[in-house]
C-alpha cells in the first residue's frame, strides 16, 4: 500500500504544480488583459474627445460659413446635378425676387436675365449689371453660381472715362481748329476760284473735286471727335455676324479699288452667328482698322478672317504694311496719337472705346516691316444658333461671306 500511497501523492503533487502553473499564467494573462483594457480604453478616450473636438471646430466653421453666405453682398446659388435650386442666400432673394428652392435654373434665367447673352457679365431684366462665375461642385453633381451687381462699378468707370474724355475735349478742340484750318482754307481758296468767269470746265471741276476731298476729310475729323465723346454709349441689340461682314466687304470694295489694295474676307462660322451690338458702331470701328491698313503706302494685302472661338467671334485684320515700330505700339490707342501729318490721333481710340462698349477685347501685333494684325473678340449671342456650314458651302460666297478682290 505504501509504494501505491507514494505514487499518488506524487501525481497530486505535479497535478498541483500543474494546477499553480495554469493558475499564474492565468493571472498572468488577466493582468495583460487588464493593462490592454485600460490602453484601449485611454485611447478610446483621447479619441473621442478628438472626435469631439473636430466635430466642434467643424460646427464652428460651419457656423462661420453660413454667417458668411448670409452677410456676404454676393448672390450664390447652389445647384445639383439636375439644374435646381437647393440653396440660396438673402442677396441671391434680393438680386433675384421670387428665386425658391427645387426650381430650375433654366426657369430663373428666362425670368430674370435678359434673352442672348454669354460671357461672364449680363443684363438683368431690371437692368441691374451682375458678374456671372460659376464652379462645379467636384466631386458632388452639381454647380454652384456666384452673381455679383457690377452695375454701381460699371456706372463708375463709365463716369471716370467721361471725365477723362471731358478732360481732354479741351486738347481736342485746340487739335481740331489746327487740323481744320488747312483745309478750311484750301476749300476756301477753291470754292472763290469757282466764281471766276473764265475757268475751262476741266479747271472747274478740279476745282470742284479737291474742294469736296478737303470737306470730306474735315468731316472725317469731326466724326471722330464725335465718336470719342460718345465713348461705348450706343444701344445693343441681336446683329447677325453674316450681314455685319456682308456690309463690311460691300463698303471696303470702292476703297480698295481706290488704293490698289488687294482685300481677301472669310467668314468660317455656322449659318446663323449671331451677336449683341449696335451695327452702325461696328461697321465704323471695323472700317476704321480696315482704313489705318490701306492708307499705308505700297501694294496692300487685306486679309479679315472671321471665325467662332469658344464663346466669342474672333475677328482678325491682317496687312502686309510697314508694321509698327515698338515704341509706338503701346500708344497706338491713346488718344491725338499719329505718325501721320493729316491725322487726328482717335480712330484705333474710337475703335478700342466700341470694343470695349460691346464688352470685347482688341489687341494688336506688329512685326515692324512686315506686317500688324488687329484682333477682336466680341461675345456671341445665344439668341440665335445654327448649323455649321458645310464645306462646299463655304466656297459660295453667299454662305461665308468670302470676297478675294483685285486692284482695279
Amino acid at each position: 500500500m505504501a509504494p501505491q500511497n507514494t505514487a499518488q501523492r506524487e501525481q497530486l503533487e505535479d497535478a498541483f504544480q500543474v494546477f499553480n502553473q495554469v493558475s499564474g499564467q492565468l493571472v498572468a494573462s488577466y493582468h495583460q488583459l487588464q493593462h490592454q483594457v485600460a490602453r484601449l480604453t485611454r485611447e478610446l478616450s483621447e479619441a473621442r474627445s478628438e472626435r469631439l473636438l473636430q466635430l466642434a471646430e467643424k460646427e464652428s466653421l460651419a457656423n462661420r460659413l453660413t454667417h458668411l453666405l448670409e452677410t456676404l453682398p454676393a448672390a450664390v446659388v447652389v445647384l445639383d446635378g439636375e439644374g435646381r435650386v437647393t440653396q440660396i442666400n438673402p442677396a441671391a432673394s434680393e438680386l433675384l425676387p421670387g428665386i425658391a428652392l427645387d426650381t430650375a435654373w433654366r426657369r430663373i434665367r428666362q425670368r430674370h436675365f435678359k434673352p442672348g447673352q454669354r460671357g461672364h457679365e449680363q443684363w438683368l431684366s431690371s437692368g441691374r449689371l451682375v458678374s456671372v462665375t460659376q464652379r462645379p461642385l467636384a466631386p458632388e453633381p452639381g454647380r454652384i453660381l456666384l452673381l455679383l451687381d457690377v452695375t454701381e462699378t460699371r456706372q463708375l468707370q463709365e463716369r471716370i472715362a467721361r471725365r477723362q474724355r471731358l478732360s481732354v475735349m479741351g486738347e481736342m478742340a485746340a487739335q481740331l481748329a489746327h487740323q481744320i484750318r488747312t483745309p478750311l482754307s484750301s476749300v476756301l481758296l477753291y470754292t472763290s476760284h469757282l466764281s471766276r468767269g473764265d475757268l475751262t470746265p476741266r479747271q472747274r471741276e478740279r476745282f470742284s473735286t479737291r474742294s469736296i476731298e478737303r470737306l470730306h476729310h474735315m468731316e472725317s475729323q469731326v466724326n471722330d471727335m464725335l465718336g470719342f465723346a460718345r465713348g461705348g454709349a450706343f444701344e445693343l441689340t441681336p446683329l447677325p455676324v453674316a450681314e455685319l461682314m456682308t456690309e463690311l466687304v460691300l463698303n471696303l470694295e470702292p476703297l480698295c479699288q481706290e488704293h490698289g489694295a488687294v482685300l481677301d474676307c472669310r467668314y468660317e462660322a455656322a449659318a446663323d452667328v449671331w451677336i449683341n451690338g449696335n451695327s452702325a458702331a461696328l461697321s465704323g470701328a471695323l472700317l476704321n482698322i480696315a482704313l489705318n491698313a490701306l492708307q499705308q503706302d505700297g501694294a496692300i494685302n487685306l486679309k479679315i478672317h472671321a471665325k467662332p472661338e469658344a464663346e466669342n467671334l474672333l475677328l482678325r485684320f491682317t496687312d502686309n504694311g510697314a508694321g509698327i515700330t515698338a515704341a509706338n505700339l503701346p500708344h497706338i490707342f491713346d488718344p491725338f496719337f499719329t505718325t501721320r501729318s493729316d491725322g487726328t490721333g482717335l480712330g484705333l481710340a474710337v475703335v478700342q472705346s466700341v470694343v470695349l462698349g460691346h464688352q470685347g477685347k482688341l489687341t494688336v501685333e506688329s512685326v515692324p516691316g512686315e506686317t500688324t494684325c488687329f484682333s477682336i473678340l466680341l461675345p456671341l449671342s445665344s439668341v440665335h444658333s445654327g448649323e455649321p456650314v458645310s464645306a462646299a458651302e463655304c466656297a459660295d460666297e453667299s454662305h461665308c461671306k468670302t470676297a478675294v478682290r483685285s486692284p482695279a
